[in-house]
């Protein structure tokens, strides 16, 4: 390893550049005067004491009495584990203090989180919008309006249905019809005492609203394909909300009741 090599490392080790010269240069010395330290490191003679004194507060040297005083450096394996230490410490405190700060700047918990504005997607990552639908529902404190097409899920949306019920929020359903492709999975929402009503319609946003306070609209660009794109939009901001809420509560008077025991089951083919 290179002179420079090794002034760089001792630098690592949280020497600035005159403390590594004037250390380096001492070893190399052996037991001398500040002034011939002062010429063999390169470095002025009216700093070479300032220097000296601080290598002295970190053990990397030591002092001898005399007229003029002379200085030794510390064996550089005893040194440098003295600098190790020194750093381990170092670190140690940051790590404490690191987990200190990062609680204190935790996020606000999504449920208590205020946002502002509108988020769209577009695509066709169904799994991926449902989850976000489930997210919502996970927030939810009085009650949730949910138009579907079909009744679609995800086992993380169910389950959040299923938190939500626990919680006593109300959930009304609103489907656009009921099938032998979807009757099963309307009925899990009747299972689990969820009431659902039919709002006969031909194609229709999917909308989900909790509360009064966040909305999501799926816009659906041709359901009838068996894989196809849409936009997902999704917003806090208080006017749409509004109109969505109003719309809603609206569309749930105007819907059917729908009662299972007059349906019936689907056969199995």
């Amino acid at each position: 390893m290179e002179k420079k090599e090794i002034l760089e490392t001792l630098q690592k080790f949280g020497l600035n550049e005159y403390e590594s010269r004037t250390y380096v240069s001492l070893v190399f010395l052996g037991p001398s005067k500040a002034s011939n330290i002062s010429r063999e490191a390169k470095i002025p003679q009216s700093k070479i004491y300032d220097i000296l004194e601080e290598l002295m507060r970190k053990q990397l040297i030591e002092v001898f009495d005399g007229r003029p005083k002379e200085f030794k450096a510390i064996l550089p394996q005893t040194a440098l584990r003295c600098l190790l230490e020194e750093r381990e410490e170092q670190l140690k405190f940051l790590k404490e203090r690191a987990t200190i700060i990062s609680n204190l700047l935790k996020p606000i918990a999504p449920k208590e989180e205020i946002l502002e504005g509108i988020w769209v997607q577009k695509g066709d990552k169904y799994l991926e919008v449902m989850n976000r639908l489930a997210e919502m529902l996970d927030r939810a404190k009085k009650y949730v309006f949910d138009v579907t097409r079909d009744f679609s899920y995800s086992s993380k949306y169910r389950e959040s249905i299923k938190k939500c019920v626990r919680r006593n929020v109300k959930i009304k359903i609103i489907g656009m019809q009921i099938n032998k492709t979807n009757y099963y999975r309307a009925k899990w929402y009747h299972a689990h005492n969820i009431p659902l009503r039919i709002f006969e319609a031909d194609i229709h946003p999917r909308i989900l609203i909790v509360d009064g306070r966040e909305v999501s609209v799926r816009l659906d660009h041709n359901p009838l394909k068996k894989r196809f794109s849409f936009h997902s939009i999704w917003s806090q901001d208080p006017s749409l909300v509004t109109v969505l809420d109003s719309y809603m509560k609206n569309l749930w008077e105007k819907a059917k009741p729908l009662d299972f025991r007059k349906i019936p089951e689907p056969k199995t083919a």
